[in-house]
């Protein structure tokens, strides 16, 4: 056992807490006083009850994705009634389509849009053959405009559904996502971004996609942080994403380069489905006392799996992503889980301008909220009308907390697009 103490007083007794906020999902089990699991109460009250703020049914007519005459895609849910939620579409929206038609649109479809937390308990369930990645991804999308449409009709924003609103702006850090740089260009381009943004962190990739030890370019990932904190100097926070390059071994040696340089986050430093060689890094790296966190958890979606995470504190920080883990109601599961297990949040949404807003949503009522938020520095051209449009001032971004997710949609938009 861990001589953490932390982990002690979990596994002493505290295990169930960490579960329970998943249990309306009818899912996850929880631990009984004996550290036994067991499925929840199937009665137990869900995590969300919009009936408080909605007390008429609102039935879903219509679950639809459109493009844009730009290549954007949008997914648009409609009542009956005729009140509408609108979100982007996932970034994997045009792979995992068939798993849009096939599943997302009948499980939503005729729906009462309040029962979204057993809507998506339900699809756990019966979609478990299929259940992965693309899954919920292209379930996920849909869960966001639900909640979009909920707020809308309620006439508040989903901050406030979820409450309470702890923040009315977000600090972001500008991370550009490329490894085809050399390091003179990744750096030239992020003091562009800073100096035009007034972000105070940034965001550097290094190695090599799932690399096997292998970095983008021979040097790149020690030569791109080196001159980064040369350019930029102390008071930048810089955090570096590894996207899995390393096996245990190679991590710890590129963290203490990390650590040499005042890095302060190290993301994804090994292969995400080898959870346990991350758990090595995360608990090497605390027992040298080191600042430097390790993060991770954008591609895990499986509520099971972040109670393991929680419970062996295997991360530092963790980053579910809004949409890949299914939506909002399953990451109000893990935030709770893991906000028990002392972990902190720091969401995968890399996003820009409106497109932020869920994230800025979740965000805004996180009370483990940590470190800067991503924001794409190459942002991508949004060819839909919307209000507000969002962009970083002074590093941050305003919570728009319209109804819903607080942007609104030119309704011309359907004109031009095409029903997909």
């Amino acid at each position: 056992m861990s001589a953490d103490p932390t982990r002690r007083a979990l596994l002493a007794g505290g295990l169930a807490a960490i579960a329970a906020p998943a249990l309306a999902q009818g899912i996850v089990a929880e631990r009984d006083s004996s550290g036994r699991l067991r499925f929840p109460d199937p009665r137990r009250a869900p995590p969300i009850d919009f009936a408080r703020f909605v007390p008429q049914p609102v039935r879903i007519e219509a679950v639809e994705m459109w493009r844009t005459p730009g290549d954007n895609r949008l997914v648009r849910v409609r009542s009956v009634d005729g009140a509408e939620g609108v979100v982007r579409a996932s970034t994997k929206a045009e792979s995992t389509h068939e798993f849009f038609t096939r599943y997302a649109v009948p499980r939503f479809t005729g729906q009462d849009a309040r029962t979204l937390p057993d809507l998506i308990r339900r699809a756990a369930r019966e979609d478990y053959e299929v259940a992965g990645l693309p899954y919920w991804s292209a379930l996920g999308q849909v869960e966001l405009a639900v909640w979009d449409l909920l707020g809308r009709v309620a006439r508040r924003s989903c901050a406030e559904m979820i409450g309470p609103v702890l923040r009315r702006s977000i600090p972001v850090y500008m991370s550009s996502n490329k490894r085809d740089t050399s390091p003179e260009e990744e750096v030239a381009h992020l003091q562009q971004r800073v100096a035009e943004t007034g972000a105070r962190a940034i965001k550097l990739k290094i190695g090599r996609r799932m690399g096997y030890n292998d970095d983008a370019a021979p040097g790149r990932s020690e030569q791109v942080i080196r001159l980064a904190r040369r350019s930029f100097g102390d008071p930048m926070t810089i955090y570096a994403d590894a996207n899995g390059a390393y096996d245990s071994i190679r991590a710890l040696e590129v963290a203490a380069m990390l650590e040499d340089h005042g890095v302060a986050m190290f993301e994804e430093p090994c292969p995400f489905e080898d959870f346990d060689m991350t758990r090595q890094v995360t608990e090497a790296m605390r027992k040298r006392g080191s600042r430097l966190k390790i993060a991770g958890g954008e591609q895990d979606y499986a509520l099971e799996r972040w109670r393991w995470l929680a419970e062996r504190r295997a991360l530092d920080v963790v980053q579910p992503d809004l949409i890949y883990a299914g939506g909002i109601v399953r990451n109000l599961a893990i935030l709770r889980m893991t906000r028990a297990a002392g972990l902190r949040y720091n969401p995968h949404f890399p996003r820009s301008g409106a497109d932020t807003a869920p994230m800025l949503h979740l965000c805004a009522v996180a009370p483990d909220l940590w470190g800067y938020q991503e924001y794409r520095s190459r942002p991508d051209r949004q060819d839909y009308g919307h209000e507000p449009v969002l962009a970083p001032k002074n590093g941050e971004l305003p919570v728009p907390l319209g109804p819903g997710w607080g942007i609104d949609y030119d309704p011309s938009i359907w004109r031009t697009a095409e029903r997909l």
